[in-house]
């Protein structure tokens, strides 16, 4: 349990707007069961750690989390960094000692507690942006086609109105995904019966050794919102997709139909990490969780969008705390009615 200054700043930050700066953490404001913890890992750390001055990107230290999540929640990470290419990637893999890492692309479908992350966090926002042109091309059926590579730190929403511009169809269903193409080829994103492993025709892969790896899509295994990798852990940095030939117009009036869907049943002017809830087979989570009244429940901060109740909004202020506990109960009280577990979507960490 936090004690003493930190939790009575986490208790003022609770209360009020995301306006707030959370003062920056002093040795004295951390909790006694993290200090220890923090000073063992710092000592091991400045040993594995020496790649800060040998890259050219950023270096950050117990660097909010709350600032790179959709969420808008998530305590301090204990080592923070921005890298600015592929080169400092892979010096920062070689480096990093026995620490742990976590990388994140727009920080969507995540929730980190309350007490932040013990280890490295590596952010993909300044790198891994760019999108090669279209390569045309006939198929065996004759039918015009495109391949597209595209790197793991772009947008999904902006590669799918990229890629519309040259009259290419395939993924026009996910123009309103939120995250980045790397953790949309990882967690296998879909929406309007679409899924990016349907035109994923392999990817460029580095794992945590700072190997680099091409899999072809017969060497991945795809489910329901979660890709298997022939290399347990490691990053998607390129993905190249096979892209039909479509008409412009048709292309844009569906991205212009799912936009304005997304827009009237889904949250999105308020911070939320996407669904909460993966769908169980023949069912939508929304609906059990709506058909259990639970539509605008809240605990601390945290509550169930009133627009669409597979999610759960920060309404200013909430903690990690507040949406771990409110997604217990959602899932107690739709078991209850409905007899049906519901699997979370989100990662928690």
């Amino acid at each position: 349990m936090l004690s003493g200054p930190w939790k009575q700043k986490l208790i003022r930050y609770a209360n009020t707007g995301t306006d707030y700066k959370l003062p920056m953490r002093t040795s004295l404001d951390l909790p006694r069961t993290i200090l220890g913890r923090k000073i063992t890992q710092r000592k091991n750390m400045n040993l594995s750690l020496s790649f800060q001055n040998k890259i050219k990107g950023e270096v950050i230290y117990d660097e909010m989390m709350s600032k790179y999540t959709s969420m808008r929640i998530g305590g301090p990470a204990d080592v923070f960094v921005l890298p600015a290419n592929l080169r400092d990637l892979q010096i920062i893999l070689k480096h990093r000692g026995s620490c742990p890492i976590l990388t994140i692309g727009e920080g969507t479908n995540l929730l980190v507690r309350d007490r932040g992350i013990r280890g490295i966090v590596i952010s993909l926002k300044k790198c891994f942006k760019s999108i090669k042109q279209p390569v045309f091309y006939k198929s065996i059926e004759g039918e015009e086609r495109a391949l597209v590579k595209v790197d793991g730190g772009v947008k999904l929403s902006y590669l799918s109105k990229f890629v519309a511009r040259y009259g290419l169809s395939g993924i026009e269903n996910l123009v309103g995904v939120p995250g980045s193409v790397g953790g949309s080829v990882a967690m296998n994103a879909g929406a309007e019966g679409a899924e990016i492993s349907q035109v994923l025709r392999s990817i460029k892969f580095l794992t945590l050794n700072g190997e680099i790896k091409t899999y072809s899509k017969s060497e991945m295994v795809f489910a329901y919102r979660k890709t298997m990798f022939p290399s347990k852990d490691g990053i998607v940095i390129e993905a190249e997709l096979d892209l039909a030939n479509g008409k412009i117009s048709d292309i844009y009036l569906k991205m212009d139909k799912y936009l304005s869907r997304r827009g009237l049943t889904q949250p999105l002017n308020m911070p939320n990490s996407g669904s909460i809830f993966k769908n169980p087979d023949g069912e939508k989570a929304g609906h059990l969780i709506e058909s259990a009244g639970l539509k605008g429940c809240q605990i601390g901060r945290a509550s169930v969008s009133i627009k669409h109740a597979n999610f759960i909004v920060n309404k200013g202020g909430a903690l990690a705390e507040d949406v771990i506990q409110l997604i217990k109960h959602i899932q107690t009280v739709v078991e209850e009615k409905s007899g049906i577990k519901l699997e979370q979507e989100i990662i928690v960490i």
